[in-house]
């Protein structure tokens, strides 16, 4: 009685202490956010397409991923790294690998630096909703508009 005891105490522990994020917790950005919009200089890109029916971007540790879905529910992952400092948000796609420049580049129409660092600023981060916004070299502002899918 007292091992049957012992064993179901031992095993909520371990289930209660199981970490469920890589590398410690990052606080609101870590998870899956779906991109809502993308401004450009104030006129909204046209994200969505018969090609592509949904850009989300996930955060966990220092990785970050941008999964391209397509209609057909197929869908592929951009890989890059974060890291955050002083209300600016740092992506940073200057990876290669021998599976092909796909998995390392970010969408055109996401706007964001290849083979380099995208700098965004943070407008707004809650626990449900995410502004940020980047202005590239040559002055045309971006503002990305993000919802906490899961």
């Amino acid at each position: 009685m007292k091992a049957r005891i012992f064993l179901g105490l031992f095993t909520a522990l371990i289930f209660l202490s199981s970490c469920t994020r890589n590398n410690g917790d990052i606080g609101e950005l870590f998870g899956r956010w779906r991109v809502e919009t993308v401004k450009v200089d104030g006129v909204e890109e046209k994200l969505y397409d018969d090609d592509t029916l949904l850009y989300t971007w996930s955060f966990q540790g220092s990785l970050m991923f941008i999964s391209v879905i397509n209609p057909d529910n197929s869908y592929y992952n951009i890989m890059g790294t974060w890291s955050m400092a002083d209300g600016v948000l740092h992506l940073d796609f200057s990876y290669k690998g021998n599976d092909g420049d796909k998995y390392y580049d970010p969408p055109e129409n996401l706007h964001m630096v290849k083979d380099g660092v995208s700098d965004m600023k943070v407008i707004r981060l809650t626990s449900r909703k995410m502004t940020l916004e980047r202005v590239s070299e040559e002055g045309v502002r971006y503002v990305y508009h993000l919802k906490k899918a899961y």
